[in-house]
């Protein structure tokens, strides 16, 4: 449990919060959280954190005692009061922590133009669909109270980027905030084509198989900013779809059993939820993964300032929603998705960057660090038809293998190196 949760949990958190304490104290003993995460700067990072009332005081107290060597002055002082700390009654107690939620929510005031770097040097040769995702991201990160959780779809063509960037968007956003805040939780949706198979994600009833096992949704019991990546939406069972109903409209959930705690609620509002689809959701006629589409790939974003952006991205959302719908998706659901991202074909020039994008990556199994790779031997070994940059890698291997390894001694102390020369004789050098 992250001690964030004290800070974030609302108002019908903090009822069920009193409810225990009080509970615990009739019986003569505190409420407990063993192993409770710190925030960045604390020494040490976890804790237990304990509450206990007496008479209509109520204490808050870390054991082992925190030291807080960080930026922020209100987290300074606040473990400066003490290992316990001692409060005229509960409200005095949760106003205090609800000052400090400010302080992990607060985004930088460049974060917009931070995160889409970010996201850029993950994702070539989509430059609107990677605008359109820092601005969804950018937009949630910055509510200290959402009401639901960021729900988007990336839609387009296989192997143009789509899970590429939604890999990229939890360590892009704890890059950007400056702390280890969002983790990950990946779920291939093709595997979840029967009706029973919700019980994966919601966990199954008492009595029936799998209630022991860990349901998929069940992970924001571990941390509040998790981000659920779900590929292959048009794979799912309608049953499935139909799971996410409440929480991307309500941002809530019951699980099927209790915490340690006692609750069954399951609190998704700062959570992050991407889907990713093949469906072609933008109306236009798409070709292999690398052929541009025949209209013309989607101009950048342009407009003036994020009213225009913001706009345009309706737009499109609305365009793509009534493409899901057509597709068979249930218009109750289609409609609760806060963005449709598409991603168009890559063209000649990202097609390379791909190429040497994917030898650095190479070069790594091959434990040799591959910093630059000459653009002639990438326009060279990217091939004028594919169905997607994935289909490219054996050929890759095939092709660069020997090379590898004939001057693996390269290897020892990480040298960075180049990979030039020709197709017929490439080789590597040494960076000075």
């Amino acid at each position: 449990m992250d001690f964030f949760q004290f800070c974030a949990c609302g108002p019908s958190g903090y009822a069920r919060l009193k409810q225990k304490v009080d509970a615990c104290a009739r019986l003569g003993r505190s409420y407990e959280f063993a192993g409770c995460t710190l925030p960045s700067g604390c020494n040490p990072a976890q804790a237990q954190v304990g509450f206990w009332r007496t008479g209509e005081d109520y204490l808050l107290y870390f054991r082992p005692a925190v030291a807080y060597g960080g930026a922020d002055p209100r987290l300074n002082e606040f473990f400066l009061q003490g290992a316990v700390q001692r409060y005229a009654g509960f409200q005095a107690m949760t106003d205090r922590l609800r000052e400090l939620d400010q302080v992990f929510v607060q985004p930088k005031p460049d974060l917009l133009q931070s995160l889409k770097g970010e996201l850029q040097s993950r994702v070539l040769g989509q430059a609107a669909a990677v605008e359109a995702a820092a601005f969804k991201l950018w937009c949630h990160a910055c509510k200290q109270e959402p009401l639901r959780p960021l729900s988007l779809i990336f839609y387009g063509p296989t192997g143009v980027g789509k899970s590429e960037l939604g890999k990229a968007v939890a360590p892009a956003l704890n890059r950007c905030l400056g702390e280890e805040r969002y983790r990950m939780v990946w779920t291939e949706l093709n595997t979840f084509t029967q009706s029973h198979s919700v019980y994966r994600l919601t966990g199954a009833p008492p009595g029936y198989v799998g209630y022991d096992d860990d349901a998929v949704l069940e992970a924001v019991r571990r941390s509040p900013h998790t981000v659920f990546m779900f590929d292959e939406l048009d794979k799912a069972h309608p049953e499935v779809l139909k799971a996410f109903m409440s929480i991307l409209d309500e941002g809530r959930s019951t699980a099927r059993r209790e915490d340690g705690q006692g609750s069954r609620e399951l609190d998704f509002r700062r959570c992050i939820f991407l889907f990713t689809t093949n469906t072609d959701l933008s109306g236009k006629e798409w070709g292999l993964g690398f052929a541009p589409p025949k209209s013309g790939a989607p101009p950048p974003l342009e407009g003036p300032g994020a009213v225009g952006l913001a706009r345009r991205l309706y737009q499109a959302d609305e365009s793509a929603r009534l493409a899901l719908a057509r597709s068979g998706v249930l218009r109750e659901i289609a409609g609760r998705f806060n963005g449709l991202i598409g991603f168009h074909p890559l063209d000649t020039e990202a097609r390379q960057q791909v190429t040497a994008k994917q030898i650095t990556a190479l070069g790594r199994e091959y434990g040799l660090n591959v910093v630059q790779v000459d653009p002639a031997i990438a326009r060279a070994l990217t091939p004028g038809k594919a169905i997607s940059p994935r289909s490219a890698v054996p050929m890759l291997e095939g092709a660069l293998t020997p090379v590898f390894l004939a001057q693996a001694s390269l290897a020892k102390g990480k040298t960075p190196l180049r990979l030039e020369g020709t197709l017929e004789y490439p080789h590597l050098t040494p960076l000075a």
